[in-house]
Order: structure tokens, then C-alpha cells, then sequence
């Protein structure tokens, strides 16, 4: 997968959680922080698991179509399809 692309992907989500109303959370930081610290820890992950990313990005498709009532499948995320 296009590692430009993975990003734009992943930085649009995230952006999308980011609000205009930064309250401080339980955790002492603010929303944003958070989303930003989720966003970055995303992209190392993705970095160091590629062949996982590919999984998820497989089984966030099936599950979209799942939710759209275009198929009655909803596929399992098993321990066997990150076996490296």
C-alpha cells in the first residue's frame, strides 16, 4: 500500500475526531491531545505491522458493507490472519 495514501487516510479520520471545544479529560490531557497521541501511535503501528494494516483495511470494507445491508457476512478478526 502507498504509505502517502495510508496517511492521508489515517490523518483525515483522526482530524475528524479533533473538536473546537478542548476540554481536559479524566487522563489530564486535552481531547485533541489524546487524538493526536492515538493518531501518531496509529501510524508507528501501521509503519511496523503493514501486513496487519492490510487485514484491518480488508475487514473494515467487509464490515462497512455489513452495516450498508449489502452482505449478510461479517467476517471474524482471528490470531491466525497476524501470524507472521
Amino acid at each position: 500500500m502507498d504509505q502517502d495514501k495510508i496517511n492521508q487516510v489515517v490523518e483525515r479520520f483522526f482530524n475528524s475526531l479533533k473538536v473546537d471545544n478542548d476540554k481536559t479529560l479524566e487522563t489530564g490531557l486535552s481531547h485533541n491531545t489524546t487524538v493526536m497521541m492515538l493518531h501518531q501511535a496509529c501510524i508507528e503501528l501501521i509503519k511496523q505491522h503493514p501486513d496487519r494494516f492490510i487485514v484491518y483495511v480488508k475487514w473494515f470494507l467487509s464490515s462497512s458493507m455489513f452495516l450498508l445491508e449489502e452482505t449478510d457476512d461479517l467476517l471474524e478478526i482471528k490470531a491466525s490472519d497476524f501470524i507472521e
